[in-house]
């Protein structure tokens, strides 16, 4: 996100967005937890020995400089570090997006979505989880993964990325609504297209057959059935107004959401100017969408991802060094 591409989607999300009512603020005490910068997203690591969460953390303010680490929280103790990364290629710019952890033949995956910024070279890498460290496994490069957002992984070793945009930095595609953005399945060895016609799509993940989709700019929450990497069957299950990362609680999903971009973009320029953060509960087979989490950003500013771990919830930030949890 720390590009033109990303300041040109703030500033049209801003002329774009129209007043919402924003829930009542949960009256709580969410103890805020010391992370590293920027972690976009997360993932709970339960297989490792010590369960754990993986965040994807990166400087995502243009003031900020260079910086992409996989950072590691344990709940249970409260001890956090910087996840050692062995084996990657010498000339690799980390900087880290969407994330998602799959168990491949025995082995635990983390896939995460890459910007090499000054590269132009967007990929998706593949990294062995093990306990202290994670080690390169490949890089996954190809014109269809022009502009990646979002990424979700299959028990046998192929996965879906969602683009934002056909085009990485082409403003006119939010600025006019394009239905452009495609999802992309990679079966191994080649790209394909699974699905396409959306503009700008974000948060995606799997379960039982079925695939779960958003769109920050078409404000949806789509459910596909999956078949031979292509996402068939289309349907709407819940309206999500800026739509961020998807994860599931159970058989609920749980959406972070961006429902006043104005406070967005303020809160990109300076930490200062706090952006609320909203989390909707949705239940795909009924339906129904209600508000998991509320705060006017005094905790937790421009919350992107939300997930349940041993009876809390966690909730994660763009930009600010830190995530917040509450005791269900």
């Amino acid at each position: 996100m720390k590009n033109l591409h990303f300041i040109s989607v703030l500033l049209i999300f801003a002329a774009l967005s129209s007043c919402v009512t924003l829930p009542k603020t949960y009256q709580t005490k969410d103890e805020v937890i010391t992370t590293g910068i920027g972690p976009e997203d997360m993932v709970v690591d339960s297989i490792t020995e010590e369960p754990r969460l993986l965040l994807s953390c990166s400087a995502r303010r243009k003031s900020e400089k260079n910086y992409g680490t996989i950072y590691v929280y344990y709940p249970e103790t409260g001890a956090n570090k910087i996840l050692k990364r062995t084996n990657e290629p010498g000339d690799l710019s980390f900087n880290p997006h969407g994330i998602d952890l799959v168990k491949v033949n025995g082995d635990l995956i983390l896939l995460v979505v890459n910007h090499e910024h000054k590269k132009h070279i967007n990929s998706i890498l593949r990294y062995r989880v093990l306990k202290d460290e994670i080690v390169f496994q490949n890089k996954i490069v190809n014109p269809l993964i022009s502009s990646p957002n979002a990424v979700t992984g299959f028990a046998d070793g192929t996965l879906l990325v969602s683009n934002d945009a056909k085009k990485q930095g082409n403003a006119a595609e939010i600025l006019f609504k394009m239905k452009k953005a495609q999802i992309i399945f990679w079966d191994g060895t080649k790209c394909s297209v699974a699905s396409e016609k959306y503009c700008f799509t974000n948060g995606i993940t799997n379960k039982n057959g079925k695939v779960y989709l958003v769109s920050t700019m078409q404000n949806k929450v789509w459910q596909f059935d999956f078949k031979e990497g292509k996402m068939l069957n289309r349907e709407v299950i819940a309206q999500a107004k800026g739509a961020d990362n998807l994860r599931f609680d159970g058989d609920d999903l749980l959406v972070a959401c961006h429902l006043r971009f104005l406070k967005f973009l303020k809160h990109y320029k300076d930490a200062k100017n706090l952006s609320p953060s909203t989390v909707y509960r949705i239940n795909p087979a009924a339906k129904t969408r209600t508000v998991e989490y509320f705060d006017d950003g005094k905790q937790v500013s421009a919350a992107s991802t939300a997930l349940v771990f041993h009876n809390a919830l966690y909730v994660s930030g763009i930009f600010d060094p830190k995530i917040v949890r509450k005791k269900q």
